[in-house]
């Protein structure tokens, strides 16, 4: 039983988390009900000017989930297939909690630089452009949003930061002074903070200057309201989609696709080649949609699906350990490893959250070899649980692994080596079976008369024997000792 446990583990592991992985990617039932979506208009109007002249066309791409290479690269795809198309416009339909901050930057370079119109749709309502959306939503032509959506908290965070948040005082010259408790923080003669956390403080004072300057050019770029720019990157402002609009920080509010589309018709936009004045009345919608590697890379992208290939190959492996000659835990494990590796070859990731899952793994294989009655496992779950936590805590992304997922790995983990540790005491207090240890207790016949010494009969062997009671021939025996010389002490049963 104990072999079939984890086995089924792992295969319902690899069933259930890419069902329900590709069931969050699908598009919500809000956003297919809208026709604008997958087709043109049954009868465009034309004017007479127009009227052997296709109507325009709008290529639309849709991303619902993290910003990472893939999505750098399917935004890439959008323009490019674009301006083959001789577009009117590439229309971005956007619900995103953040991501990659290099690819933010990618991206929002191919949309300055590109030579078609692009607009920004965030939607459908409920949807949100947060932290790496920011940046993205400003840098478009037209910034759009459905009634119900929000914008901001454009803050480079960690779950583990290095010192205590402080207070921050306007002094009279306009400035902070930022203070920790009753004192300021101390420094070193160059200046710099002093500790073992002083790098990494720089580098986040670094990384929110430069997120600042970043949103404020681009926010200045497209004449959008440069000061909530930056209070978005500085203090996590986030707003709804009707503040947004009063704050000039987006174009206009959209309830639904069709009504995007009427309400740029018309709307002049800058271009790198010059100004443009959109044509979408009438026009036909071409979807795009995320070809088979954009696909492969976005779900290695996700630091769930990272951490759950890691945690199952370390399962697999671990089983494999524990009993050798399953053959497909071990194979599956190498194969989820492989799979994870290349996951960390996308994202960035904390050398300390590797640290504690390696220590982690170490003490769970610890477990099968030593005998420590659970407590390598207590320490094994906890260290793989601070790694889980720690292991994407980096300045560059807002990519975390989530509770839930952490949760139940561990508690993976935790019920598998339950049952070993479970099995491993039930070993050691049943009764020997062989050797010298395993033939006590066992009882026989007497082979011939025992005063001091005789012969017995047990398990189809003779032994030598000796008794402290006189045995008859044929009495049974019972054996109470194993003496030297391959004798045993028998009493009568």
């Amino acid at each position: 039983m104990i072999r079939l446990i984890p086995i089924i583990l792992i295969i319902l592991a690899f069933c259930v988390f890419p069902l329900d992985y590709a069931g969050n990617r699908k598009a919500s039932p809000a956003a297919q009900e809208e026709p604008g979506r997958s087709a043109p208009p049954e009868s465009p109007p034309k004017s007479d000017a127009r009227e052997d002249s296709p109507p325009p066309e709008l290529v639309l791409i849709e991303i619902n989930g993290m910003i990472n290479p893939a999505t750098l690269d399917y935004i890439r795809t959008g323009i490019e297939e674009s301006k083959r198309r001789s577009a009117e416009a590439l229309i971005i339909l956007l619900d995103t909690p953040g991501g990659l901050l290099n690819s933010t930057k990618e991206i929002v370079k191919l949309i300055l630089n590109s030579p078609i119109p692009v607009v920004v749709y965030v939607s459908p309502k409920g949807a949100s452009a947060t932290s790496a959306g920011v940046f993205i939503t400003l840098s478009a032509n037209i910034a759009a949003m459905a009634p119900g959506t929000s914008i901001g908290a454009a803050h480079p965070v960690s779950i583990s930061p290095s010192k205590e948040e402080p207070e921050k005082k306007n002094g009279p010259d306009g400035t902070t002074d930022d203070k920790s408790g009753d004192d300021k923080q101390s420094k070193k003669s160059d200046g710099s903070p002093e500790g073992g956390n002083a790098e990494r403080d720089i580098m986040g004072e670094k990384l929110e200057n430069y997120a600042s300057s970043f949103i404020e050019s681009i926010a200045e770029e497209r004449g959008r309201n440069v000061e909530w720019a930056e209070e978005a990157v500085r203090k996590s402002s986030s707003i709804t989609s009707t503040e947004a609009l009063e704050k000039n920080v987006i174009d206009l509010i959209a309830p639904d696709l069709d009504s995007l589309i009427k309400e740029i018709d018309g709307m002049k936009v800058k271009l790198p080649g010059g100004e443009k004045v959109l044509s979408t009345k009438g026009s036909v919608i071409t979807k795009i949609a995320m070809n088979a590697k954009q696909k492969l890379v976005d779900i290695l992208s996700t630091p769930d699906i990272a951490f759950l290939l890691l945690s199952l190959g370390s399962l697999g492996l671990l089983l494999e350990f524990y009993n050798p000659g399953l053959v497909f835990p071990g194979v599956a494990g190498a194969v989820c490893l492989l799979m994870g590796f290349v996951s960390f070859q996308i994202l960035p990731f904390n050398y300390a959250g590797i640290a504690l899952l390696v220590l982690g793994i170490a003490l769970f294989i610890s477990e099968i070899y030593v005998s420590s009655y659970g407590i390598l496992t207590l320490g094994g779950i906890i260290s793989f649980a601070l790694g889980a936590l720690l292991l994407f805590d980096t300045p560059e992304s807002d990519l975390r692994v989530g509770f839930d997922v952490v949760i139940a790995s561990t508690l993976a983990f935790g019920l598998f080596f339950a049952y070993v540790i479970f099995y491993l005491i039930k070993a050691q207090k049943l009764t020997p079976r062989m050797g010298f240890e395993g033939i006590i207790g066992k009882e026989g016949s007497a082979v011939s008369e025992i005063q001091a010494a005789g012969k017995i009969y047990i398990d189809g062997e003779y032994w030598d024997a000796e008794s402290d009671q006189p045995i008859r021939k044929g009495d049974r025996i019972k054996v109470v000792e194993v003496l030297k010389g391959f004798k045993l002490k028998v009493k009568k049963v």
